[in-house]
């Protein structure tokens, strides 16, 4: 590792070590950098040379010359600054992903004044930049995204914003990080065998159990039974004290554990779990998870199952 490289990642971990994670900032002087580019260090130069030479020589056109571009410098350092300052940053919660898959946060840049921004650069450093023009009084989104992901909390790094607008001789930059988390799931992986402990019912619900949906017959009232389900015209009639009987169909219910997938490596487990899941959950049956440490009840939704994928990425 070179002496520049170890230089700049101590710089930066003494910038993220400062850099407070805010789901919305402001950026205004306090947080707003500015510092000549190549090109502006070599107008510099060459301002610096030609003022020598006005000097030497005592040449008035030289002096006008080198003072005309030094003011144009001035200019472009107000200009370049202004274009940054008061300009809102926002972030999203971003989505869930799979591992393997792109990460992505969503970043609002708002325009709360009546300046147009022109050529905002965003992204994770300068040689991976989204130029971006953001309108008065108007929202610019942008999606940065990530490449690589693993499974668990996978935690967001620095985003830069710049601008080197409207000269090209200064740039205007800034920091902010994002403080959440995106949450990787396994990669799903269709195991070789099927992994549920059991099931109840079949897919097309056809097991009966005692319920309140459908009529399936008359029985002899037996204390305990609910009163509303009594035939009250035919004890009128003196037939007695019958009683209506319901049931309901149960559908699939498949159970998933840990003991069914233990012999496996643990990365290639959870994703033969996380496949399962995601299977049971689009035929739209019930489904449960069982690991050494936590489990989950027979149930199915949205909710569940991000329980269900949210336990498997943390396991």
């Amino acid at each position: 590792m070179g002496l520049i490289q170890r230089i700049h990642e101590k710089f930066y971990r003494w910038v993220d070590a400062r850099l407070a994670a805010q789901p919305e900032i402001q950026l205004r002087q306090k947080n707003i950098y500015i510092l000549p580019t190549r090109y502006g260090w070599l107008m510099l130069g060459i301002i610096v040379l030609i003022l020598i030479a006005a000097t030497n020589y005592q040449n008035n056109m030289g002096f006008m010359a080198g003072f005309v571009l030094l003011a144009i410098g001035a200019l472009s350092i107000f200009y370049t600054y202004r274009n940054l300052r008061q300009l809102k940053i926002r972030t999203l919660k971003p989505e869930p992903v799979f591992a393997g898959e792109q990460a992505t946060l969503a970043i609002e840049l708002v325009n709360q004044t009546e300046q147009y921004r022109a050529s905002v650069g965003l992204g994770g450093n300068k040689k991976q930049l989204k130029l971006l023009d953001v309108h008065p009084n108007g929202i610019q989104t942008h999606q940065e995204i990530f490449v690589g992901v693993k499974r668990g909390w996978f935690s967001l790094p620095r985003i830069l914003i710049t601008s080197v607008f409207p000269f090209g001789i200064f740039q205007v930059w800034s920091w902010f990080r994002s403080p959440y988390q995106v949450l990787v799931y396994p990669k799903p992986i269709e195991p070789p065998l099927p992994l549920s402990d059991g099931a109840v019912g079949d897919k097309d619900g056809s097991q009966s159990i005692k319920g309140s949906e459908d009529f399936y017959g008359v029985k002899e009232y037996q204390i305990g039974d609910p009163l509303k389900q009594v035939m009250w015209k035919a004890y009128a009639r003196e037939r007695g004290m019958l009683v209506k009987e319901f049931e309901e169909k149960v559908g699939e219910q498949q159970l998933f554990s840990w003991q069914a997938v233990a012999h496996y490596e643990k990365e290639l487990a959870l994703s033969y779990l996380c496949y399962e899941l995601i299977q049971a959950d689009r035929k739209g049956i019930d489904f449960g998870l069982q690991l050494p440490n936590q489990s989950f009840e027979l149930s199915k939704g949205n909710k569940h199952l991000h329980d269900c994928l949210q336990a498997l990425a943390l396991f």
